[in-house]
């Protein structure tokens, strides 16, 4: 334990980062295009934690009502394609191919005070068997899902305060949209965000009920997520993030999930700028979750704590990195994507006594003409115990993925991705598994 403690202190005054952590977990890969360089890349923490302007609330006339729900409104249509398709040995392929995406919607500020939004998603069946189910693009059976899944009242109470309630996304490690399928999780949370020193401390405070996970229509309590059926627990968070300059960050979040568990997560981040094109970025990681209260899940008590590195020489970076999980229990992520370095597309190597060692490499094209195309690659070498109540198979991962972004000039704002990943197992009750996805998005302002 005193290690452990040591290690996390280590970790969060070490060194971290600019823009964030040296290469981003799986969910975060979904968001955002491949850097050019290392000083390009965000934290874990750094897209959650925004801020507010100032104001006072008054309701609106009649005769502003139309400038403030339409005539400076905006309405944005968010179109997606997902076909999926997974083959693991010794089972049936999982198959699917969805349409849909969001049609986003969100008022002009009323008097620098309040402002509400609200996003209908949907996914609907282009292609899926039902003895192929288990891409989670749709619903158990291979069913449509349609859901208001944000509805929401964002309020500023001053200039650097902001909150929102009721249906929302979040972006916190542990608890994010995990936008990973055709929709997102979302939330039904109550959230206070705010900055101090101007753009240098960012924190929030907040309170999360229910959650719509990714595949279904309908939210629950956060203690049913978690798998304590028919119970009716929530989740309060907190969270803090300090830059020191552009170079140099460091964060916090911790979340209670009432009589289930409580998750401390902290990460700190480095950055070099060593001109001639050249950077360097090292970023450290650590997590402490153990159950709570009634510990309706079970007893457990464990951690994780990574290590990354990145080097950049123009568009091209190089990341290595090394994850290792405490023996008593795996990291458990019901609430959103987990934020490790070694989390690649089919596996998180988070498991009980689990080391993985990741080696990845993305190149954006735009560098030699080829604009609008980026690649990336991961690979991760998991090792676990032989023997013993951990003993599970060894494993790899290989995952490459392609990206292009079409001009401006043909269709501004569409976007193709296309993906394979390999796992190799080895030992009694391996599986090794073949993941192919293409993705295509759109992104169309209608008002």
């Amino acid at each position: 334990m005193v290690r452990q403690l040591r290690l996390a202190l280590m970790i969060a005054i070490a060194a971290c980062s600019g823009r964030g952590i040296a290469a981003d977990a799986e969910y975060q890969t979904h968001e955002k295009p491949v850097p050019g360089s290392v000083l390009e890349e965000q934290g874990s923490l750094e897209p959650a934690l925004g801020t507010g302007t100032s104001g006072y609330w008054l309701l609106p006339r009649v005769n502003e009502l139309k400038e403030l729900y339409w005539d400076k409104a905006s309405l944005t249509l968010k179109p997606r394609s997902y076909y999926l398709n997974k083959q693991r040995d010794g089972t049936s392929d999982r198959v699917a191919w969805a349409a849909g995406g969001s049609l986003e919607y969100k008022t002009a500020l009323y008097k620098d005070t309040f402002s509400t939004g609200a996003t209908v998603y949907t996914s609907q069946k282009l292609y899926g068997p039902r003895d192929k189910d288990g891409t989670r693009l749709l619903r158990d059976g291979q069913k449509e899902i349609t859901v208001l899944g944000e509805a929401y009242l964002d309020i500023r109470l001053n200039k650097t305060i902001n909150a929102r309630l009721y249906r929302q996304g979040l972006n916190l490690p542990y608890l994010s949209k995990n936008d990973t399928r055709m929709i997102p999780n979302t939330f039904e949370a109550y959230n206070i965000t705010g900055k101090r020193y101007g753009d240098r401390f960012s924190y929030g405070i907040g309170h999360v009920t229910k959650m719509k996970k990714l595949d279904s229509s309908s939210f629950k309590y956060m203690s049913d997520i978690a798998g304590a059926n028919d119970t009716k627990k929530g989740l309060s968070v907190v969270g803090a993030r300090y830059s020191l300059n552009k170079t140099l960050n460091g964060g916090m979040v911790n979340h209670y999930a009432w009589d289930v568990m409580n998750t401390f997560y902290i990460e700190s981040n480095s950055a070099w700028d060593l001109k001639n094109d050249i950077a360097l970025r090292i970023s450290g990681q650590y997590t402490r979750q153990q159950s709570i209260g009634d510990e309706l899940i079970g007893d457990f008590n464990t951690s994780v704590y990574g290590l990354k590195l990145g080097a950049s020489y123009k568009s091209a970076i190089l990341s290595l990195a090394y994850t290792s999980t405490d023996d008593d229990h795996s990291i458990l992520s019901p609430f959103g994507g987990y934020p490790g370095y070694a989390s690649i597309i089919i596996k998180d190597f988070d498991r009980a006594g689990e080391d993985a060692w990741l080696v990845g490499l993305s190149y954006n094209a735009a560098e030699i003409g080829l604009d609008g195309l980026s690649v990336f690659a991961n690979y991760v070498d998991g090792d676990t115990p032989d023997s013993g109540r951990n003993a599970s198979p060894d494993q790899q991962e290989l995952d490459i993925t392609a990206d292009y972004y079409f001009p401006k000039t043909v269709a501004d704002g569409l976007w193709l991705r296309t993906r394979m990943a390999l796992l190799n197992q080895q030992g009694p009750d391996a599986t090794d598994q073949q993941d192919y996805r293409i993705i295509l998005n759109y992104t169309l302002p209608l008002h």
